[in-house]
């Protein structure tokens, strides 16, 4: 059977794509202009005369009017040019929404309402013509495996286009005064009206698929099969009833904000903003939950504060409105994950057939009808409630709190009812609670959306180790999939974050990583296992072990150490005395120096020549001193300039020339001459004698190990000293140390302080 042929050739997906994201700009620039429910439409009404009851009702037959989509389809068969459809109805809408801004000029007071009714529904009416023909383009335009990318991509212009028209229409509209309002809604709809068919204009010059029209035989008896299905009745019964419950003062909210709170157009253009940012954020962090854990136990907890939120309203007044930004700001974060996770719920329900589209249909009408009892009973609730105030915890409430309150007790009912819809994915929303909480969320948020919107290397990059960072177990699996990317940088900032994740999901990706011969970030990913911790990555650590990559072998030693253990000491301390290899010699000195493992000190310091490299002949030091348990003070002391290591080395010789002098494990003869053996380095430091330098550690090595000698003590309690002694000795007789005169002040200093501050111990 051969290949099917694609709708369209991908250039012309290409062209038809961009068409859809610049529609979708002009039309959020129009959508804020001329959208029913938004602050200038809500404006422009209760301008003409309308009140509460009025906008809710206009709402409620908004919902009705979807009703129409089930009759589309049999419009679609006398229109054999479904692209011209769409533009002509388009440009209706786009029309019928403008034309109010005439009614004024046109219509008797009395008939304006009417008429601001009746064009709205036209509107609506081609709106809801086109929509099906119009989501049918969209879907066989967008090939599948980018079509959850490509509807974040149109989504978050669409926002960002809204935020800046919503922000310069509301500063437009507060430029006018009270008296002169009119002009000001006539220019904001007659701009409006531009951008949307603009937005039809775009889409004049995008290819259209061509499909095959089959013959079906649709009857209406078809669209109550899906009521048969126990859980499409509770799914489509929880859905109907929270867009009812929301649709209870839901169109209230900007005329409360105008009329009782008298909020400018311009700080409303801002809290709409500050909604539609944390929408983008909130979409970028849901829709990876809702992929992994499925749509239930992310509306299990969303339910909650969305309930909540009509509460944010009641304690409100025009001198201090300060939780309307608030109440923003959460329903963004809320009813994006809202929506996001409802969709996945609706496709589950689906058949995998032709009754698709019944489902589809059934579903779309019922919610309809179910959410125009909202705004129905809120035009019944805003006139009963007209005259009523409630006097609640010192706070005068109107009628239109008493509707969000009532909106806040029925969003109740869907709440009770979603535990009862079934989903495939068995994961409760305790379990997701736990793991959402886990780390810090804001970070793994912040980076998650830069990861996905960014598409430069080094910020993806950054991102993805923020990501890591986050300590959020929800980023393991972008992160998983940040090792396929495309860029190394990317790559390897996903390996590493993998690594600071914690996460045992993150051992088997990276496992596969080090065990990959084509892979790129093997030492990477060696070094991220080792961070994990996790006793699963001790066998491939060892394997890497014998590498042909040095690389890879030095990674995996440094993975092994970061793992720890007595095995794993022992293990690579075997490694290291199996046989001299240069390229990892110094990493092997490395760990196990910071392991505190002594027995690195004579092998060390015997192959110190046999590196040039002046840095590599500084690690190895700066490794034995912490073999002796001196830390970091080689190091430390190295980084300092001249002058101030000058002063601290002399501060450390007296230092130690003190502690020997009061110990009590040595003799007062051997005290003296340990005594005076210090001021003679400490007279051969400051005169820079490098000869009288070394003659006096010898000397005072000397008189340590002669001290011991007849002392006594138990050898396990010496043994740390003979340690320091022995570290001395193999250094002094090093070539290698003529060449690194600062060094070998520095090294000797910090074993002479070593060995004095353990001769003290010994003594107390």
């Amino acid at each position: 059977m051969g290949q099917e042929k694609p709708l369209l050739t991908r250039g012309e997906v290409t062209r038809a794509l961009r068409a859809f994201i610049v529609a979708s700009g002009f039309w959020g620039a129009w959508g804020q202009a001329v959208g029913i429910g938004n602050a200038v439409f809500t404006g422009y009404a209760l301008l003409l005369g309308a009140d509460e009851s009025y906008i809710s009702l206009l709402t409620a037959v908004s919902y009705l009017l979807a009703l129409t989509q089930l009759g589309a389809p049999l419009l679609g068969r006398w229109f054999q040019n479904k692209k011209r459809l769409i533009l002509g109805c388009g440009f209706g809408e786009i029309l019928m929404r403008g034309l109010p801004a005439a009614i004024p000029f046109i219509f008797a007071p009395s008939l304006q309402l009417g008429a601001f009714m009746a064009l709205i529904c036209l509107s609506l009416l081609c709106s809801y013509t086109l929509s099906p023909f119009y989501s049918t383009w969209v879907a066989d335009t967008i090939p599948k495996d980018i079509r959850a990318r490509f509807t974040s991509r149109q989504t978050i212009i669409s926002t960002l286009v809204a935020m800046v028209a919503g922000f310069a229409i509301g500063q437009f509209i507060d430029f006018f005064p009270e008296n002169d309002k009119l002009r000001g809604f006539i220019i904001v709809f007659a701009a409006g009206s531009l951008f949307g068919w603009m937005g039809y204009l775009t889409l004049w010059r995008a290819p259209f698929p061509q499909t095959e029209e089959r013959g079906q035989h649709h009857r209406p008896s078809m669209l109550l099969q899906p009521f048969k299905d126990t859980n499409f009745r509770r799914a489509v019964l929880f859905y109907g009833l929270w867009t009812f419950a929301t649709g209870v003062g839901g169109p209230l909210y900007a005329v409360f904000m105008l009329q009782e709170l008298h909020i400018s157009y311009t700080a409303i253009s801002i809290y709409n903003a500050l909604f539609m940012v944390t929408s983008i954020l909130g979409y970028q962090v849901w829709g990876g939950l809702v992929d992994r854990f499925g749509g239930k136990p992310v509306l299990q907890i969303l339910m909650v504060p969305a309930t909540l939120i009509p509460l944010l309203w009641l304690f409100n007044t025009p001198e201090s409105h300060y939780l309307v930004p608030v109440a923003f700001v959460v329903s963004g974060i809320v009813y994006s994950g809202f929506q996001v996770a409802a969709t996945p719920i609706l496709y589950e329900l689906l058949p995998e057939d032709e009754r698709r589209s019944f489902y589809l249909a059934s579903w779309s009408a019922t919610v309809n009808l179910i959410g125009a009892l909202g705004p129905l009973a809120t035009s019944y609730l805003a006139i009963a409630l007209h005259q009523v105030h409630w006097d609640f915890a010192g706070f005068a409430l109107g009628s239109m709190q008493l509707i969000f309150l009532i909106s806040c007790l029925l969003r109740l009912l869907p709440l009770g009812l979603l535990p009862l819809v079934r989903n495939s994915k068995a994961i409760s929303s305790m379990h997701l609670v736990s793991q959402l909480f886990r780390g810090n969320l804001l970070s793994y948020a912040y980076n998650a959306a830069v990861y996905n919107l960014a598409s430069a290397e080094d910020r993806r990059a950054r991102a993805a180790e923020g990501l890591g960072r986050s300590g959020n177990p929800l980023a393991i699996e972008e992160l998983v999939q940040g090792l396929a990317d495309a860029s190394p940088k990317v790559r390897r900032s996903a390996a590493q974050a993998l690594g600071e994740s914690g996460s045992e999901r993150a051992a088997a990706p990276l496992v596969r990583e080090l065990m990959s011969d084509d892979s790129d970030i093997r030492s990477e990913a060696a070094e991220a296992l080792g961070r994990l911790g996790m006793a699963r990555a001790i066998d491939p650590l060892i394997t890497a072990l014998e590498d042909e990559d040095p690389r890879v072998r030095m990674s995996a030693i440094r993975g092994l150490s970061q793992i720890g253990g007595d095995e794993v000491r022992e293990l690579l301390f075997w490694h290291f005395s199996s046989g001299f290899d240069p390229r990892t010699f110094s990493t092997l000195v490395e760990v196990l120096g910071e392991m505190g493992d002594y027995r690195i000190i004579k092998p060390t310091l015997q192959h110190l020549e046999d590196f040039g490299s002046a840095a590599v002949r500084l690690q190895l030091l700066n490794s034995v001193c912490r073999a002796v348990g001196a830390e970091s003070q080689f190091y430390k002391l190295l980084s300092y300039e001249p002058t101030r290591r000058v002063a601290e080395l002399i501060k450390m010789l007296k230092r130690a020339s003190s502690n020997l002098a009061t110990s009590r494990a040595l003799d007062t003869e051997f005290r003296q001459e340990l005594r005076r053996s210090f001021e003679r380095l400490v007279q051969a430091y400051e005169t820079e004698n490098a000869e009288w330098l070394v003659e006096a550690v010898q000397q005072i090595a000397g008189v340590v190990r002669d001290a011991f000698a007849s002392t006594g003590q138990k050898s396990y309690e010496i043994l740390p000293v003979y340690l320091v002694l022995l570290a001395i000795n193999f250094f002094l007789e090093s070539e290698a140390r003529a060449d690194l005169p600062e060094a070998q002040e520095i090294f000797l200093t910090v074993c002479l302080e070593r060995m004095a501050n353990l001769i003290k111990e010994i003594g107390d």
